[in-house]
This record gives C-alpha cells, sequence and structure tokens, in this order.
C-alpha cells in the first residue's frame, strides 16, 4: 500500500482504483467450443464482458477480460500469452473468483433431451441406470470429468472426454425441443463443431461454477440470484435483433444491427474500438466467426440483465425445461 501514511501516494492511489474498477459489475457472453488440446482451447474459447455503469447503460472496454483480446506481445512470449482466448481450467478459476460478475451467456447445451436421461440402453453403455432427470446426469459427467490438463505444454489434452467415447453413437443425435426451435445441432453430435465435447465438458464446467456461487437457469422461473448463467446460441440472436443474412459471412453488419437492436431498447452500449475490431476481424477454423460470436451471446447476457429476454422452449413444458433446458435469446418486444 505505499510508504506514504495518508495513503496518498501513487502506488496507494492505483491500488485502491484497481480494486474499484475490478468490483464494477459486469455481464459476459462466451464463444465456446472443447478442441482436445489446451493450445487450440484457448484459441477457440472467447469471452467477452461488459461493464454495467447504470440503468440500461454498460462499456466494453479493453481491460479485464478484454485485455486479452487486444493485447500486443512478442513472438518469443510464452503460448499462452499469445492466445485471446481461454483453456477450460483457467476459464473456470477466473468466473468463480469473480463475484462482479452478475450474468454469463454460453453457446453450448447445457442438458440432453428427456428421451435421452430415460433411456436405460444410454445409461447403460457407461455401466449406469437411467438417469431420468438432468441433475443426475450432471453430476455423473462432472464427477467423471475433469477440467484439468496433465501438464502446462499447449499440446496437453482434455483426457477425461475418451471416457464417454460409448456415447459417441449417431444413435444419441436427438434433438431436444429447444434444439427444433431454434434450428441448432443435437447436443451429442460428434461431427463439424464437435458438440458433443461442448455438452460434456461444459456441464462440467456448470457443476464446478454452481458449486461456486452461480445458478444455472433453465426456464422462465429466473432466479433472483446474485450470479447467474444460461444457455445462448448466436444464430438465434442474430435472427432475434432481426439481422437477416449470415453472420458468418457479415459479422460487421449483424454486429450493426445487435448494437441498433440494444439502443432501441434504451440501453446505451459505449464499446471500445480495438475489441469492436477484434469481434469483426477474428475468426479460427476457417471463416466462423468467433468474436462475433461471443459478442452476440453478449448481447443476449445484457437482455437477460434487464428482464428482455425469453425462451425458445417451443412446445416445451415446465416440467420438460427443468430437464432439457431452452435456449434464451433478446425478446423482440419491451422497447423503451
Amino acid at each position: 500500500m505505499g510508504t506514504d501514511h495518508r495513503q496518498a501516494d501513487p502506488e496507494t492511489l492505483k491500488a485502491m482504483l484497481d480494486v474499484c474498477l475490478s468490483s464494477r459489475p459486469r455481464v459476459a457472453g462466451c464463444d465456446f467450443g472443447v478442441p482436445q488440446t489446451a493450445g487450440e482451447q484457448a484459441k477457440k474459447i472467447i469471452l467477452i464482458e461488459a461493464i454495467r455503469l447504470g440503468d440500461r447503460q454498460y462499456a466494453i472496454e479493453p481491460t479485464g477480460r478484454n485485455a486479452r483480446l487486444v493485447r500486443v506481445v512478442s513472438n518469443d512470449a510464452p503460448w499462452m500469452d499469445k492466445r485471446q482466448g481461454w483453456t477450460l481450467p483457467d476459464l473456470a478459476d477466473s468466473l468463480s473468483a469473480d463475484r462482479s460478475v452478475k450474468v454469463i451467456a454460453f453457446d453450448f447445451p447445457f442438458s440432453i433431451p428427456v428421451s435421452l436421461l430415460r433411456d436405460s440402453d444410454f445409461a447403460g453403455r457407461m455401466k449406469e441406470s437411467p438417469f431420468m432427470t438432468r441433475e443426475r446426469w450432471a453430476s455423473f459427467v462432472s464427477s467423471h470429468l475433469r477440467l484439468q490438463f496433465d501438464n502446462d505444454q499447449a499440446s496437453a489434452r482434455l483426457e477425461d472426454l475418451a471416457r464417454f467415447a460409448p456415447w459417441r453413437d449417431k444413435a444419441f443425435w436427438k434433438p431436444r425441443v429447444t434444439d427444433k426451435e431454434t434450428n441448432a445441432s443435437p447436443p451429442l453430435k460428434h461431427m463439424f463443431q464437435n458438440v458433443f465435447a461442448m455438452t460434456l465438458a461444459g456441464s462440467s464446467l456448470l457443476s464446478h461454477l454452481s458449486v461456486n456461487g452461480y445458478t444455472t437457469v433453465l426456464d422462465a422461473n429466473n432466479p433472483c440470484a446474485a450470479q447467474c448463467v444460461f444457455e445462448t446460441y448466436p444464430r438465434a440472436v442474430a435472427k432475434q435483433v432481426g439481422f437477416t443474412g449470415s453472420y458468418k459471412k457479415d459479422a460487421d453488419e449483424c454486429l450493426e444491427k445487435a448494437e441498433e437492436f440494444l439502443a432501441g431498447r434504451g440501453i446505451r452500449l459505449d464499446f471500445d474500438e480495438q475489441v469492436r475490431r477484434f469481434c469483426q476481424e477474428y475468426r479460427t477454423s476457417g471463416h466462423d466467426p468467433d468474436g462475433a460470436d461471443a459478442f452476440l451471446c453478449l448481447v443476449a447476457a445484457i437482455a437477460f440483465q434487464e428482464g428482455m429476454a425469453e425462451l425458445c422452449g417451443g412446445e416445451a413444458d415446465a416440467a420438460m425445461l427443468r430437464e432439457e433446458g431452452a435456449v434464451i435469446v433478446p425478446s423482440r418486444l419491451g422497447a423503451a
């Protein structure tokens, strides 16, 4: 705290300012993915956070977790310092320790279909009796999938995913009701972006966050919790904000549409130009705009925080939603 007993020297003032800034309430959107190696995870898992400045006022700054999106490092820097994203263990630790994070929107399936929860063949592949409930299935997954690597190298692998190989069967590519409603992939599909790995590792992440105070929102009965996490889907968010093209091809236009959508509901968003450029330009695996994906998730988180979100639950009743969960997107209603 410095050497001045009045606590007015530069070191003390900076320390106090840093504490004040780090405690501001924030919301976040995360573009999720679970490549097997740590190095590839830290490219794919992109998180963008916004500071809540006041009633319907937010700022996306090049600080905090956003600092890694715009940092410039030397070629001889450690591999992790060259990545803009997160590994699963680092993300879990960062979010668990931060009470200033109020809402996080993730783009991975939070559960599996009720039909699989009740399927004796599905559970039997892992030598279990039918799970019946999401809670029991999630507990099983998290107890068998550690969020850790065996070493600190970029080539380190999330070895526990291999334990779930018996579920890699096309017969289990069954969609939830919310997947049908949003035209999303089935939770256990293991081709292309490998939703299979996202669902399983994501479930383990949710369990970790739950133990550390986060509430998982699955249905319309949104709890009055200090910290919440919910599932969203960037393509569905883009549709809700009125973007009709392909946001993967026209990320710039989609970002502008999303900002217009928020402004039309009286929500002010101060968007740092460096972070905006990252969202427009950052790509992995060809033409996949991971930065734009994360921003759309953030838009859903802001809408949720302001009470302007809705479920894509289709015809699912309340009991089914509690087990399968539902994608949550900004509501088209509720303009200021």
